[in-house]
Parts: structure tokens; sequence; C-alpha cells
């Protein structure tokens, strides 16, 4: 049976994530930092898995190679760092949206304003990376919330 994982933030190739963000990204270099995120994404998710990316993929002419290791049926929501051409990113994405509707939450890269929260439940985002909105119906799902591999999205839209 497949199941259905949420990540955002991944910024493979950036070199710079990992000065940023020391604390959640504990390595050296962006080669291992890579490596490490390939290798948790495929420890948990099989390759008949959806795998909901809320944007911010990678970063740099190269970044983008690594996607076709991950495991899964790759959905892609744009983040504000995902500005390279589309057919980049169709290559490795089944679906691209600017924001998308999944069990009465609303799937986006930066978080929304409260008022259009009145049609859903909650906003699963990305883009907080460490830090989080403080209120319970956003719920943050940067790499560094997830534990730098994609989490199940069920466990997110039930949670409180």
């Amino acid at each position: 049976m497949s199941r259905v994982f949420v990540i955002s933030d991944t910024h493979f190739g950036h070199r710079k994530i990992i000065e940023f963000e020391s604390a959640a990204r504990p390595f050296l270099t962006i080669e291992e930092h890579d490596a490490a995120l390939v290798e948790r994404w495929n420890a948990v998710v099989t390759k008949r898995d959806t795998v909901w990316h809320l944007g911010d993929v990678f970063f740099g002419t190269n970044g983008h190679h690594i996607l076709g290791e991950l495991n899964g049926y790759k959905r892609l929501v744009l983040g504000n760092h995902d500005h390279y051409p589309l057919g980049v990113y169709q290559a490795y994405f089944g679906k691209i949206y600017g924001a998308a509707e999944y069990d009465g939450c609303l799937l986006t890269h930066v978080p929304v304003h409260p008022n259009q929260l009145l049609r859903y439940r909650k906003n699963i985002h990305g883009h907080m990376h460490s830090k989080s909105v403080g209120d319970p119906r956003y719920v943050c799902v940067s790499a560094e919330h997830t534990g730098l591999a994609p989490i199940l999205l069920s466990d997110v839209t039930r949670a409180a």
C-alpha cells in the first residue's frame, strides 16, 4: 500500500544552508548534507509512495540532479527559491502546484494569512526552517522540523 509524505526546504546543493541552520543540519560540506538527506528520504519513502515537497528544493546548477535519486512519486508546491525553468522541475515532479488542498488542509510554501484558514483546518507549509508561526493551525514541515526526512502527511493532518 502506498503512503503519502510531506517535506519542505531540502535546499539540495545550497552550501549556505548548513551555515544558516547549523543546529539542525550539522554537516561539514554540502555533499555530506545532500547524501544524508537522500539516505534519510529513501529510508522512509518507497518507490510506490507519494511525497509532497512544499518548495525550496535545490539551489545551483547541479542541485536538481539529486532529485533523481529520491524514492517516490513527487509533487511540488513551488517555493520562493524555486525559480529555475519549469522543465527542470517537470523532469522530477509528476505535478507542480502554486498551492494545493489535501484532506481539508492547505499546502503552501509560505504560511498564508489567517483569514485564508476559514476554509481549511490547517496550513501545512515550509519556509520557516527552524522557526514556527506559533499557532496550532499552522504546521511547518521544513526539513528542520521533520528530522531532515519526509514525514507522513496523515500524521500531520490528524495532529491537533
